[in-house]
């Protein structure tokens, strides 16, 4: 199991950095960040933290979630190559739909098309990225996502209190890999997942987190370098 932290990216961005940097230290795994573009959030563009953040450790890195919905595939595919470049085996995506109304507006697109537009703009990404680095899904609340992932052999992430799909995907993968971002390390815990991020605020987070992990689980050996194998 990986055990790493996010952060939705209501922070200043030297901020964020900080907790990356803590995360490191305390022998963590994963660093993740949100992408979002409306106050208080200061993380609309994850691929450029990302890159700082791949200078200054060597975490694992990747988004809390990356949103396939508005954005343009082509400019995914170029920003985060780049970064897997920058940071060779250090790196994933999670893909999300997104769910405020305004943001959708902001870029020319339409909240009650974020499914349609989430496979089209994913199948894109694929087919323009080949030699991408593995892929998950975070599925709050639609079916339909738990099957893509599963029929394309992707990851599937969920909050701790929101996995009804889980088992749904957990059927129908071939190599099913399973993600939970949790606000408490037992609640993640509890699922077993693959990957289990943790949001926390500040450095004293990330330092009572390792040592709650370390308390949990005392066999456990940290691996920032260990990569999913990933499926065309």
């Amino acid at each position: 199991m990986q055990i790493g932290v996010f952060t939705a990216g209501d922070l200043q961005p030297s901020e964020i950095v900080a907790l990356a940097i803590a995360a490191e230290e305390a022998g963590l795994d994963v660093f993740a960040v949100g992408e979002h573009h409306n106050p208080p959030y200061n993380s609309s563009c994850p691929a450029t933290l990302l890159a700082h953040i791949a200078a200054r450790t060597t975490l694992r890195l990747s988004t809390a979630t990356t949103l396939i919905t508005t954005n343009d595939p082509a400019r995914l595919a170029a920003e985060y190559a780049t970064l897997a470049l920058l940071a060779p085996g250090r790196t994933d995506l999670v893909l999300g739909r997104g769910n405020t109304a305004k943001v959708f507006g902001w870029f020319g697109k339409e909240i009650e098309y974020s499914l349609p537009l989430t496979v089209e703009h994913y199948l894109t990404l694929k087919a323009l990225w080949p030699e991408r680095p593995y892929l998950w899904h975070a599925c709050t609340r639609s079916p339909e996502i738990a099957d893509l992932a599963a029929e394309h052999d992707d990851g599937l992430f969920a909050f701790a209190g929101q996995t009804e799909h889980l088992a749904r995907y957990r059927d129908q993968a071939a190599h099913p890999r399973v993600g939970v971002l949790a606000t408490e390390l037992d609640e993640g815990l509890a699922w077993e997942p693959d990957r289990l991020l943790v949001k926390v605020s500040s450095p004293a987070d990330v330092e009572k987190l390792g040592s709650a992990v370390c308390s949990a689980l005392p066999r456990r050996r940290s691996s920032p370098g260990s990569t999913p194998p990933r499926t065309s």
